[in-house]
Formats: structure tokens, C-alpha cells, sequence
């Protein structure tokens, strides 16, 4: 039915907004001035089915005058490109002497199904996909009490309800569209008998508050309104109004990180945050096929943000589930391929596409969002299931790992290792269970809820023990633990050996761990050391100390272009510039002397007027002082764009030392604090900082020979220590899965009982 899996839409809504504002967002987006290349670009990244609006409100005028020079020009486009449109002919919109609360629609919109049948039959191979009314049950919602549209024909007693609740379905709303639908299908097969059919809802979940369980009667009731329309479209519902089974073909939901939330207060389940009384996305498409038994297909799905790629990452690795689970998943469709402006306001842009327009307006530059296009290639050439296995224990939730060790993370998964990262276990409402969320098609997080607070300190026994039972078996390429800067005071390592007594350790210590072997790392085990002085230290001590690669090879820290996502979120983060922008990264493995930042800044402030202060890395114990801006880990694709706009680095005594090069690769001035106190500071240091930040960061100076093989220096040194490590990664993982596959002990199963 689909030309391709992976699929992409344009958003086509054309309704009248709550403040009387008739929208095309076709045009507002320029889609519709950019056929051609916006096909180009989708159809190179593979994505060769393509839901496009033909919107019925902007096709026909009172009266029933007809226009599809529309439809022509978007078949024509699509023809050229080698694309398969699916064609939505209702999104949201109704002509102006029509009311969504008017029987009349009912005929109008079957003659116009008909007319645009009649017209794309010679000009599109089939079959033809059609999408007769999209989203039913969202639109009667907005119609009756979402606030989001209006119709001159609605009711008055509707008009005051709460514009934020779902308690009102709009069931006769429902009724009168699914209707419509049932027509407008009977008038396509009567001109098209090869048409197919997609019928487009939203998939949701509700949940009652934490405290109040007498509530989950109401959440259950709310949430069975989403399947009202199906149960009218097949006649489960009122069969009396013409619904049979044969009107089901292809089924399309509609999920997003906002599809869950709590009853009554409408307060999202955070997806970001792990909210454990979501739902995975697999068991609602497996609940959506039990109920129906029809082909499914994720028909919009997105994100907004820097949380575009992770959001991918997680929905392709639901829809592996549920693949896996028998549920025949037809395809999945990127919703929308092009940023949009918002439906109320149009000055504001949603940042959700995978092509960022750069200048707010419809003919604005498209720029791809390199994060979600590269998650997108990953999925799209997922290899076979990977036979080696390595469980890394996180010292911190996922998001706040720096950079450097996300990056080197996926760096092992791409190379043909399956990496799971576990976070610390943590208070949670519910039962003990492990969440899975897939980072990468051979990369997952497991996230512990239930098990009490502590994190690792307290929970480790408790935790190792969970991982080994739902994980099973390992591998046959065997299987290593990263214990990653394990707290001070806990035997992890005994723990992990304990949990998992067939793999090897990889021993990542803080960088202020009292040097010492802790109890239970073998001689086969590996070590890991962040920085020079620590690896001199532990190596006469344990035979497989390596480095840690630290930081972004230089290669990959190329500024981002201008107009970009990248480079406009970096300028969002770190605000309007006021004077010189000065980074300040975290400390090693503390907070900095409460005395020095409060002196430095108002050096710094008298020295240099207007200047901001940004930190990097995890927050301190304290609020920080103003003007200082708290930035927390940057993800990998920012971090560039971030080191690109400062214009000085300052870096304390016990900096982390990864960003000393990564600020020189970058071009960034870098001015190194000695361990000073707030006595310390002088005008003369001022006077150092104001000087440094003088030096040209021009193109002339960035193209000097002595940068660039400072460059070429780190990228190598870099690659040179990624390597070992995956070596020896290897090295030890072959040993583990030869330890695994000796003759069984006697407290081992042996083969044929006990």
C-alpha cells in the first residue's frame, strides 16, 4: 500500500482559527511554493510516501464552486519527483457556508470527494490512498471545547466551555463526520474502484493522578472516546448510520510526546522525564490491532526541539516491538517534514520539522536538522542484531552525560556492539519494573523505576539483580559491564561480578577517586582513566589501564552554517549579546570555590561591561550568580554551535581537561584560572581576560597553519584512543564469552536437568 516505511507529511490544516484567522498552512510553511524540491529532499533521504492536504475549505466556494488547480500542481510535482501522495481531502477546514454542526456537509463534501477522485485518477498511478477526514475525534473535540477553531454554527451552549478539557467528546460532531466519511469513501469508489483508504486518529492514554486512583474511572472513560469514530466507521457503533466493516482498510494513529496525560487536570505524562504511568507506545498500537485486526500505520508522529532525534529514536524502536509482537505496522511517518508556524500565532514557529526554515517565513531557506536525519539513517540501515553486549551503569540520568561520552557511546553501538545504558535507580510511583527506550537501533536506556531512592549508593544489590533477570542470557559474543565513576564507599564491582559473573569489567573511576583497586576487578577486566596524571597513577597498579577518549575529535566540531537549527539554538541559549561571552565549564568533579565565582564576576563586570558568564557542565550546589547562564551538558550537535559563539574560554585550575582542547580546536581563546580565592583576584587578571578575548577569531587567523595542526593533533590523538579502547573492548569480550561457554560448574544447569 505504501511506496516506503518511512514516510513524511506537510501540514495542510486550513481551518479558521479561535481568533478568526483562515489558515493555509501549506502556503505559510512555502511547501506549496517549493514542490519540487521539498519532494527532492524527501525523496533523497528515502522517504518516498508523503501525506499532502488538499483542504476542502480552500477547494471549494460557497455555493459549491470547485478550484483543484491545487490538487493538479501537487500531482504533477509528485509525479516528477517519483513520490506517493496520500491525499488527506478534509483537515480541519469546512467552506465558510458550511458548519461542522450542519447535516448539509454531509452531501457537499461526498460531491467534492467525487470531484477530486475524478481528477487524480488520470494523473496518479494506483492505487490511490485516500484520507477522507483527518483526525476525526480531535476535531470534533476542538469544535466542541478545544477553543483551537471557529464555527460560526456552533451552539451557544458551547460556546465558554473549558478550551483545555477532554471531558466533552463532542459525540454528535463525531457522528455528523463519520457520516461524511462513510460518504465521501462510497463517491470515491464509485469514480476510483482501485482507491485505498487511510483513516487517521489520534492514539492516546490517560491516567488518573498519582493520589487519587478513585479517578481511573473517569481517565478510562476519556480515553475510550478515542475509539469512537472506528466503532462509527465500522458499525460497531450505531450501525444504523451506514457504518460496515469494509469501510476499515488501513488504520493511521497519531501519537506524540503530548498524546498521554492525567485526568482531570490535563497535566501531560512527561515523556522527557519518564513518567511511569505512560504507556509504551507498542502496547497502544498492539491494543489499537486487537481491537480492530486491520493494517496499522504511525500516520504523524514529531518533536520539537533538540528532543526531535531522541523522539525518533524512540518511536522507531517501539515500532520494532511491536513488529515483533505480530502487529502488522505498514509504515511510519514524520509529521511535519517542514518547521510550521503556529495555528494561533503566526510569528511563532514550532522548530518540528526535519528541515528547519531559516528566517520564519514561507520562502525561507530549508536547513536539515543533522540530529533527527542522522537518527533517521540509523534506523533506515539497521543491521542485524549485534552479538556482543555492554551494559554501562550511568552515574547520572542520560541527558546530563556530557558530550563527549554520549557521542563515544553511539560510536560503540554503530560498531557492531549493543549498548544498553542503565541510569540510576530512583523513586518512582509502582511497581519494580525496567523500562526500555530505544537511543539507536542497537542502543537502548533501561530505566529502573520502583525501587526506592539512593541511586546506586543504596540500590545496587536490588538494581544488578533486576538488569540480570530481565536481560537473560548474554550474548554469544559475551558480554562487559562499565561501571561509570561508580560512587565512593559501594563494592560495584563485587556487585556487578556478583550480578553478571561471566563478564568482563570496564572500571571508569571518578577523576578524584582515591586511587585504589577496588574489590573484585580481575586482571582480564579493563580500566579507564580520564586524564593523563590519573592513568600514570593507576597503571602500575592494574596491567589494562587505557585512556578514556575524551571531548569531540576537532573534525567534528565545524561551526554550524548560518540559518541553520543548530546555529539559532545556540544563539537561544545563550541570549542577546550584551558584551563578550565568556564559558566557564563545571569543574572536574566539584563545584568551584563559593567565593571565587561572586569576586570573578564582579571583576569581570567592572573590567568588562556587559559580559555574561556561561557554565558548562552539571549545576553546582548553589543558584548561580548572576550574569552567569547555567547551561548544563549540551548535547553533542549544540556543543559546536556553543563554542563557536563565545568568544573566551576560562578554565579553572581542576577544569575538566577534555574542554581545554576542545575550546582550542574550536579556535576559542582559552585563558587558564590558577587555583585562586576570592582574595586573589586583581585588576591584572581582568586585564589578562580583557586581553585574550582581543585576539582575532578571524578567518585569516582560523586558516593559520599552526591552528590547523593543532587540529589535525587532537582529531588524531583522539581516533588513535578510540581505537584502543574499542580493541581492548573486544579483546575482553571475547575472553568473556569464552569464560561463558567452559564446562559448567556444579552450580550451573547442565544440559538435560539439574
Amino acid at each position: 500500500m505504501f511506496s516506503s516505511f518511512w514516510m513524511g507529511g506537510y501540514e495542510g490544516a486550513d481551518h479558521v482559527n479561535a481568533q478568526g484567522q483562515a489558515l493555509d498552512m501549506g502556503r505559510a510553511s512555502g511547501h506549496l511554493d517549493r514542490l519540487d524540491e521539498d519532494y527532492r529532499r524527501a525523496a533523497r533521504l528515502g522517504l518516498r510516501t508523503l501525506r499532502e492536504s488538499i483542504g476542502w475549505r480552500l477547494s471549494e466556494a460557497p455555493g459549491g464552486t470547485l478550484d483543484l488547480r491545487r490538487v493538479h500542481r501537487v500531482a504533477q510535482a509528485a509525479r516528477r519527483a517519483g513520490v506517493q501522495p496520500l491525499w488527506t481531502l478534509m483537515h480541519y477546514g469546512v467552506p465558510t457556508d458550511l458548519s461542522l454542526f450542519d447535516d448539509a456537509l454531509i452531501a457537499r463534501f461526498a460531491r467534492f470527494a467525487a470531484a477530486v477522485a475524478r481528477t487524480l485518477r488520470p494523473l496518479m498511478p494506483g492505487p490511490r490512498v485516500y484520507t477522507p477526514i483527518n483526525e476525526i475525534s480531535f476535531l470534533a473535540w476542538a469544535a466542541t471545547s478545544g477553543g483551537l477553531l471557529r464555527d460560526p454554527g456552533a451552539p451557544e451552549a458551547l460556546r465558554g466551555l473549558d478550551a483545555a478539557s477532554t471531558a466533552h467528546s463532542g459525540y454528535d460532531v463525531k457522528r455528523r463526520l463519520a457520516r461524511a466519511a462513510l460518504a465521501a469513501m462510497a463517491a470515491i469508489r464509485a469514480e476510483d474502484p482501485e482507491a485505498r483508504f487511510l483513516h487517521v486518529e489520534p492514539l492516546v492514554h490517560v491516567a488518573p493522578p498519582l493520589d487519587r486512583p478513585d479517578l481511573a474511572p473517569l481517565a478510562q472513560q476519556i480515553r475510550d472516546y478515542q475509539w469512537q469514530t472506528l466503532d462509527l466507521l465500522c458499525g460497531r457503533l450505531e450501525p444504523a448510520l451506514g457504518g460496515h466493516p469494509q469501510a476499515l482498510d488501513c488504520l493511521g494513529f497519531n501519537h506524540y510526546h503530548s498524546s498521554q496525560w492525567e485526568a482531570p487536570s490535563e497535566a501531560r505524562l512527561a515523556w522527557h522525564l519518564r513518567d511511569p504511568r505512560r504507556l509504551p507506545l507498542h502496547a497502544l498500537l498492539h491494543e489499537a490491532w486487537r481491537r480492530y485486526g486491520r493494517p496499522l500505520a504511525l500516520a504523524e508522529t514529531g518533536h520539537v526541539g533538540m528532543g526531535r532525534a531522541a523522539w525518533l529514536h524512540e518511536v522507531a524502536g517501539e515500532a520494532r516491538q511491536a513488529r515483533a509482537k505480530g502487529v502488522p505496522l505498514a509504515g511510519v511517518c514524520l509529521y511535519p517534514l517542514l518547521d510550521r508556524p503556529d495555528w494561533q500565532d503566526a510569528t511563532r514557529w514550532h522548530r518540528c520539522g526535519l528541515w528547519h526554515v531559516d528566517d520564519a517565513a514561507a520562502g525561507g531557506q530549508r536547513h536539515l536538522v543533522q540530529a533527527c536525519a542522522g537518527a533517521l539513517r540509523d534506523w533506515q540501515r539497521q543491521a542485524s542484531p549485534h552479538e556482543r553486549r555492554l551494559l554501562v551503569l550511568l552515574p547520572a540520568r542520560w541527558e546530563r552525560l556530557e558530550a563527549g561520552l554520549q557521542r563515544l557511546l553511539r560510536q560503540l553501538a554503530a560498531a557492531s556492539f549493543e549498548v544498553l545504558v542503565a541510569e540510576p535507580p530512583g523513586p518512582s510511583p509502582g511497581p519494580a519494573e525496567i523500562r526500555r527506550h530505544a537511543l539507536g537501533p542497537a542502543m537502548s536506556l533501561l530505566v529502573l523505576h520502583g525501587l526506592g531512592p539512593g541511586g546506586w549508593a543504596l540500590q545496587a544489590g536490588p538494581a544488578l539483580a533486576s538488569l540480570r533477570a530481565a536481560l537473560g542470557p548474554g550474548p554469544s559474543g559475551g558480554t562487559a559491564v562499565w561501571l561509570m565513576r561508580p560512587p565512593d564507599g559501594i563494592p560495584m564491582a563485587r556487585l556487578a561480578r556478583a550480578a553478571f559473573p561471566d563478564a568482563a569489567l570496564i572500571w571508569q573511576p571518578r577523576p578524584q577517586a582515591a586511587v585504589a583497586l577496588p574489590p573484585g576487578l580481575a586482571a582480564r577486566d579493563l580500566l579507564l582513566c580520564e586524564s593523563p596524571g590519573l592513568r600514570r597513577a593507576w597503571a602500575a597498579r592494574h596491567p589494562r589501564t587505557l585512556p578514556l577518549p575524551r571531548g569531540l575529535p576537532a573534525d567534528q566540531l565545524r561551526p554550524p552554517p548560518a540559518g541553520s537549527y543548530e546555529a539559532q539554538e545556540a544563539e537561544r541559549l545563550l541570549g542577546p549579546r550584551t558584551g563578550p561571552r565568556l564559558l566557564l565549564p563545571a569543574m572536574a568533579d566539584a563545584a568551584p570555590d563559593p567565593a571565587l565565582l561572586p569576586s570573578l564576576v564582579d571583576l569581570l563586570l567592572t573590567a568588562l561591561p556587559g559580559c555574561r558568564l556561561y557554565r558548562l557542565g552539571p549545576p553546582g550546589p548553589a543558584p548561580e550568580p548572576a550574569p552567569i547562564t547555567a547551561l548544563g551538558e549540551l548535547a553533542p550537535e549544540l556543543l559546536p554551535g556553543v563554542l563557536w559563539a563565545c568568544d573566551a574560554a576560562l578554565l579553572p585550575a581542576r577544569g575538566r581537561p577534555e574542554l581545554l582542547a576542545l575550546a582550542r580546536a574550536a579556535g576559542l581563546p582559552v585563558l587558564r584560572l590558577p587555583a585562586l580565592s576570592g582574595q586573589d583576584l586583581t585588576p591584572a587578571l581582568a586585564d589578562v581576560i580583557a586581553q585574550g578575548i582581543g585576539r582575532p577569531r578571524s578567518t585569516e587567523r582560523r586558516v593559520h597553519g599552526a591552528w590547523r595542526r593543532r587540529r589535525a593533533a587532537h582529531t588524531r590523538a583522539y581516533r588513535a584512543a578510540q581505537t584502543r579502547l574499542f580493541t581492548a573492548l573486544a579483546d575482553v569480550l571475547a575472553q568473556a564469552a569464552a569464560v561463558a561457554t567452559r564446562e559448567p560448574d556444579a552450580a550451573r544447569p547442565r544440559p538435560g536437568g539439574p
